[in-house]
């Protein structure tokens, strides 16, 4: 299938979401009685993504047996099921024989951005970027990590707390999509190793080109009961709203 490859972060056990739902992974999260990861199915499937693979650890088998081979979708759907948590950065790593494309699409399964994700890994592309981060203008860095950003789209910073806002008051902050280039997935040690926490922090500091591209589309987490509640009306208007513009 053509198209961009969309890799999806699906392996935690959501403990924050545990007062409200304990018996499910989190991206199986029931949200307007559908789950959660349908929904994020239901806007890569618009958007044109035709291919995911599914980067899973907890409740593996439970995703799986919810998602098939994507067929509903129209998206074919691949799986890669780590044996030991190994984070994020691990994760990717363990999967890399099924990253068959040079840059492709990381995702986490638990939030909802919606991109146009072409445009998103062709300015990737063109800029030749290790990393290439979706930021979106926020007001609140209690669970987001900002970014410094010059003119050119290069990224500076990334997670200071202590950046100061915009003019306007906000932050460029990470939205959890990212384009990425399978050879930094290369480099990642095989062993439990943080994304944002670790790996990205390297990059900055050995140099290598990340960019980052603004982008204003809908966004919802739905890692915290709070959020999660809000998920269960605006995700389900959302994406009604998209089928009703197309």
């Amino acid at each position: 299938m053509s198209g961009p490859l969309a890799v999806i972060l699906a392996g935690g056990e959501g403990k924050r979401l545990r007062p409200v739902v304990s018996d499910v992974p989190k991206p199986l999260a029931p949200i307007a009685g559908r789950p959660f990861v349908h929904w994020l199915l239901d806007l890569l499937s618009f958007r044109g993504i035709r291919k995911a693979l599914f980067l899973l650890g907890y409740k593996a088998s439970d995703i799986i047996s919810s998602c098939g081979d994507g067929g509903r979708w129209g998206i074919e759907i691949f799986y890669s099921v780590e044996e030991e948590p190994l984070d994020k950065g691990g994760a990717l790593r363990n999967a890399i024989s099924l990253l068959d494309a040079e840059d492709f699409l990381l995702m986490n399964g638990d939030t909802l951005l919606d991109v146009d994700y072409c445009r998103l890994l062709s300015f990737h592309c063109r800029m030749g970027a290790a990393i290439t981060f979706a930021v979106r203008s926020w007001r609140d860095l209690s669970r987001v990590d900002p970014l410094d950003v010059d003119e050119g789209g290069r990224v500076k910073a990334f997670g200071d707390k202590n950046l100061m806002p915009r003019d306007d008051g906000s932050w460029l902050v990470n939205g959890g999509v990212y384009g990425v280039k399978r050879a930094v997935v290369e480099k990642i040690p095989l062993r439990r190793i943080s994304w944002e926490g670790e790996v990205i922090p390297a990059l900055l500091s050995q140099g290598e080109p990340l960019c980052a591209l603004e982008v204003g589309g809908f966004f919802i987490d739905i890692g915290v009961p709070e959020d999660y509640a809000r998920a269960q009306r605006e995700i389900p208007a959302f994406v009604a709203s998209l089928k009703s513009a197309s």
